[in-house]
């Protein structure tokens, strides 16, 4: 039996249709598990301090609203200063550290704020974050960070992150 280009291509386009419909299956389902464990699904964040990891327990992941494509989860609970003192651990650091914030997936908007007061309950916005790079304050102190992490059409993720600057020997 002699081969045709009509055959041939025949036989490439089937196989293309073939492989684009495995890609589209393996989404679906990835999508569906996603959905039954929507906290598997959103990004990781890792912290490095002056270049040195810290344990991702260390940031408290408070709320989020993500989007998948049937469905949006949400999970917004409203946290009390004193909630945010019980759950987020301090991070010991010296003054003027480099803190490092990384996303598992790419960003589109990330807004940072500072709460310096000692009750944590009004947090001013920094204005320069450096794309996600924040110089630690030179004076000692005890200072909670709200990072709220935008990723498009997928959604937003909002953390928070107490430091514990030291006195300098």
């Amino acid at each position: 039996m002699r081969y045709s280009r009509w055959i041939a291509l025949r036989k490439i386009l089937a196989g293309a249709v073939l492989v684009a419909l495995a890609a589209a299956i393996s989404l679906f389902i990835k999508e569906n598990l996603d959905v039954k464990s929507p906290e598997d699904a959103l990004p990781d964040l890792t912290i490095q301090v002056n270049g040195l990891p810290i344990a991702p327990e260390m940031a408290l992941r408070a709320g989020y609203e993500w989007n998948f494509w049937t469905t949006t989860e949400k999970n917004t609970p409203a946290y009390t200063p004193e909630d945010l003192l019980r759950l987020v651990y301090p991070v010991d650091m010296p003054p003027r550290s480099i803190i490092d914030l990384n996303f598992s997936i790419s960003l589109k908007d990330l807004r940072i704020s500072r709460a310096d007061d000692t009750e944590f309950r009004y947090f001013i916005e920094m204005a320069n974050t450096n794309g996600g790079q924040v110089i630690a304050p030179a004076q000692a102190g005890r200072y909670m960070y709200k990072i709220e992490a935008g990723f498009g059409r997928r959604g937003s993720v909002i953390y928070y992150l107490l430091v514990d600057i030291q006195e300098p020997a």
